[in-house]
C-alpha cells in the first residue's frame, strides 16, 4: 500500500495495487462538494444579475457576462493549484448556468414546436412532440458543454490573474 496523488483533484489516496480508496466514493465523498462550496454561491449569486441582463438588454441572444465574471472570480479564488481553479470555474459555471439551459432549452422546443416545415414532415402531434423533446435534450446537452468550456476559460483566467496580481488564492483547497 502506498499513498499516491490524484492528478484531477490534487488529492492524495491510499493505493493499493489496482484499487484505491478515492474521495469520491469513500465515506467522506462529500468533501469535495464542500471544497467548491464557495464556487458553487459565486454560481447561484450571478444568476439574478445574468436573468436581469438578459431580459433588459439582450432578448433574443443569452448573454453569460456576469456567469463569465463569477468564473474569473472563483478561478482566482482557487487559485493556488491550477486544476483546481479551472475545475472551480467550471463548478461556478454550471451552478450559475441554470437559467441560461432552462431558457434556451424551452425556446427550442417552442420554436420547434410550431415549425412549419416540421410540421409537414412529420404531420402528427406524436412526432412533434417527439422532434421537439429532442431538440430540447439535444440544446441542453450542447449549452452544458458549451458553460463547462466557458468555467474552464475563466477559471484558467481567474488563475492567470492570481499570478500576474501576486494572490495567493484565498481559497485553495479547502473552502
Amino acid at each position: 500500500m502506498s499513498w499516491r496523488q490524484d492528478l484531477w483533484s490534487e488529492r492524495w489516496y491510499l493505493s493499493s495495487g489496482t484499487t484505491h480508496v478515492s474521495p469520491l466514493t469513500s465515506p467522506g465523498g462529500t468533501e469535495s462538494l464542500r471544497q467548491f462550496r464557495v464556487a458553487i454561491l459565486l454560481g447561484i449569486a450571478s444568476i439574478p444579475l445574468t436573468v436581469g441582463i438578459n431580459l433588459a438588454y439582450t432578448p433574443d441572444p443569452v448573454s453569460a457576462t456576469p456567469l463569465f465574471a463569477a468564473c474569473i472570480v472563483s478561478g482566482y479564488l482557487y487559485r493556488p493549484r491550477p486544476v483546481i481553479g479551472i475545475r472551480a470555474g467550471v463548478v461556478t459555471g454550471l451552478a450559475g448556468g441554470v437559467p441560461i439551459l432552462v431558457r434556451q432549452g424551452v425556446a427550442a422546443v417552442g420554436d420547434w414546436w410550431g415549425n412549419a416545415i416540421l410540421v409537414d414532415l412529420v404531420g402528427d402531434s406524436w412526432g412533434m412532440a417527439l422532434s421537439s423533446a429532442g431538440a430540447g435534450v439535444l440544446t441542453v446537452a450542447i449549452l452544458t458543454i458549451v458553460l463547462v468550456v466557458v468555467g474552464s476559460v475563466g477559471g484558467l483566467v481567474g488563475g492567470w490573474l492570481n499570478d500576474r496580481l501576486g494572490g495567493r488564492g484565498a481559497l485553495g483547497t479547502n473552502a
